[in-house]
């Protein structure tokens, strides 16, 4: 419910969030890899897109990436 290291969370239909570290992901399925390395987020996050991107080419289970910044717990 409140991660304290978790620097991924997965939002999935009907509300639940699933909260993960890339690292992990990245080293366990060469698809995270490639969407961890992509261009990171915007210098400065605005309010509104928070440097969203659209992932739906890449198949089934990819909408989107969303990047937010949060409070170093």
């Amino acid at each position: 419910q409140a991660p304290l290291c978790a620097d991924v969370v997965f939002q999935l239909q009907g509300g639940h969030r699933v909260f993960a570290h890339r690292v992990y992901l990245a080293t366990a399925c060469s698809r995270f890899y490639d969407l961890f390395t992509l261009e990171g987020p915007p210098e400065t996050l605005s309010e509104g897109d928070g440097g969203a991107r659209d992932l739906s080419s890449w198949g089934r289970g990819f909408l989107s990436l969303h990047w937010e910044l949060v409070a170093d717990p």
